[in-house]
């Protein structure tokens, strides 16, 4: 009754890899439809540093020879080199609601896993080690924000039943402007801007390489060495990200802090183009770009997805100036909210920062990990 493929990856596979998803998610209103030729480049590896980082493979399983479920491994050699780790990773997880058909895939691909020396798989994490598509929603419901994860409700009961168990949580965070007391953070953050000799500048879209320079030198100082799915990555990756990124970029929300020349801190906020997405339905033609013109016009909130501080800066107010020129946008651009995500559960300097400034905890996205057994699978 089921069957696991070992796809070959070329567009006749990938293509039954990526419709699986838009099959299962059809007739959910809250869905937002990925674009299909990106999801397609991006799982060529084109622009993805995950995929020059190590192997994947690809499967489906069959029920009764129609396909049931998907899932991506992989190894990522750069972060179990710097780390120590014998891990594998699982990405794009995507299965009905059948333990049989879930235990298939899974024994299907964690014996690839095994076969490669690896000793424990974490996931879902991110296809192409930035912050899509990570973890399975556990905590709030509706629409996802730009590139977070939106997952079916049984996933975690699938994965749990099968022996995997939690490895982090990732927090979301909701802020609205009417409840942001701008002028006592104003005052606050001048004082600090005065005292650390620091300035905060808008990120400059035109100087790509010199941008990535600046950023890769703060998460050299700041990517803690505790997280067991992100190493620093390569000035190369880091251009990568960023030109996949510039596309939703309007010229708001984006900045980079600077003592003297040194950069000590970055945030990157998006405008939520899910808005715009969702009604594309994942396709550019024939009609995508005249929906893409119209409706990102009308986009209502924004997406935080990424802040860091160098360590040796922390607690000295550099998040806080960022979120004060955050505020400033705000009152340009009329969102109505920014979403500030996905924040570890134990980065607890992050998430005491965004509910201090009155942001509200209302999703949750969990990974989970799995320990090899020593006996074959």
């Amino acid at each position: 009754m089921y069957e696991v493929k070992l796809l070959e990856k070329n567009k006749k596979n990938l293509r039954k890899f990526i419709d699986l998803e838009f099959k299962l998610y059809k007739d959910d209103k809250d869905w937002v439809a990925p674009l299909k030729s990106d999801t397609k480049k991006m799982l060529f590896g084109k622009g993805n540093p995950l995929f020059e980082n190590g192997e994947q493979a690809f499967f489906l399983v069959y029920k009764k020879r129609k396909p049931a479920g998907r899932i991506l491994v992989g190894i990522d050699e750069k972060l179990n080199e710097a780390r120590g780790f014998k891990q594998g990773f699982f990405s794009m997880f995507e299965c009905i609601d059948d333990t049989k058909a879930c235990s298939a895939l899974l024994d299907a691909s964690l014996s690839w896993i095994w076969e490669k020396g690896m000793e424990r798989v974490i996931g879902p994490i991110s296809p192409s080690n930035g912050d899509d598509r990570k973890g399975f929603l556990v905590m709030g419901g509706g629409s996802p924000v730009l590139l977070n994860a939106y997952t079916k409700k049984y996933y975690p009961k699938l994965v749990e039943n099968y022996g995997f168990v939690k490895n982090d949580d990732h927090y979301a965070y909701l802020l609205h402007p009417e409840n942001f007391d701008a002028k006592r953070h104003e005052r606050a953050v001048e004082y600090a801007k005065r005292k650390g000799g620091f300035r905060v500048d808008k990120l400059n879209d035109k100087d790509i390489v010199g941008v990535a320079k600046a950023i890769k030198k703060i998460l050299d100082n700041s990517v803690p060495d505790h997280w067991d799915y992100l190493a620093v990555p390569s000035l190369k990756a880091v251009i990568d990200e960023f030109k996949s990124l510039v596309q939703f970029y309007d010229g708001h929300y984006c900045y980079i802090v600077r003592k003297g020349d040194e950069p000590i801190g970055f945030m990157v906020v998006l405008p939520d183009f899910n808005q715009v997405l969702r009604r594309m339905k994942g396709k550019i033609l024939p009609f995508g770009w005249a929906k893409y013109l119209y409706f990102k016009r009308k986009i209502t909130g924004a997406r935080a997805i990424v802040q860091m501080v160098d360590r040796r800066y922390q607690n000295m107010g550099v998040n806080y100036a960022m979120y004060i020129e955050a505020y400033k946008d705000w009152t340009r651009t009329g969102h109505t909210f920014i979403e500030a995500s996905c924040i570890d559960e134990e980065n607890i300097q992050s998430r005491l920062g965004v509910e201090r400034i009155g942001g509200k905890h209302y999703r949750t996205y969990r990974t989970y990990r799995y320990e090899l057994k020593q006996e074959k699978i």
